[in-house]
């Protein structure tokens, strides 16, 4: 009687430590670079939760921010442009955990809404001030480092579309700290 009380214990703490380890989900966050039209937009992050439904599927949320500012001197005279591209998306990541822990493979599909602002002054005065709201569809894949750890890094590269009047094709690449719970 003491072993078979004794061995259901052990089961139930193996069993405890097995389900307390199953990935549930994670959070990232970092820097973000795009590019559309010959334009570089080197100032960004992003920010994304994750939660896993199943090894290989899971539902994704990210909010992200690129800004981008220059300005230039003519006799005295200061132009300056400024821009900022806002996102938030939802949807789905498909993972490839089962390959490796070390190093899990991904791929996403997002679908949100994404707000870009304009301005553009000369010597301090305001002559172009825009900003507007369109729906946006970022598909992605990357990787997630970790070394079987909570803690890892993950690379991302993408492509977003902005579904406005002349639709924008936009490069993605993002690198940034996960963190698993």
């Amino acid at each position: 009687m003491r072993r078979a009380v004794s061995l259901v214990i052990g089961v139930l703490l193996l069993s405890c430590g097995t389900a307390l380890a199953q990935d549930k989900g994670d959070v990232s966050g970092g820097y973000r670079y795009l590019r559309s039209e010959g334009e570089s937009i080197k100032k960004g992050f992003y920010f994304d939760v994750t939660g896993h439904l199943t090894g290989m599927f899971s539902i994704v949320g990210e909010v992200g921010g690129s800004y981008l500012s220059q300005s230039e001197t003519f006799d005295g005279v200061t132009a300056e442009a400024t821009g900022t591209i806002h996102t938030f998306a939802a949807g789905v990541k498909l993972r490839a955990s089962r390959l490796s822990p070390n190093a899990v493979p991904f791929a996403q599909f997002l679908f949100g809404g994404g707000k870009a602002s304009v301005e553009a002054k000369v010597a301090g005065v305001t002559l172009f001030d825009e900003s507007s709201s369109d729906p946006i569809m970022h598909l992605s894949g990357g990787v997630d480092v970790s070394g079987g750890l909570p803690v890892g890094v993950r690379v991302q590269v993408g492509w977003l579309r902005v579904f406005e009047d002349d639709a924008s094709n936009i490069f993605t690449f993002s690198v940034g700290a996960k963190i698993g719970f």
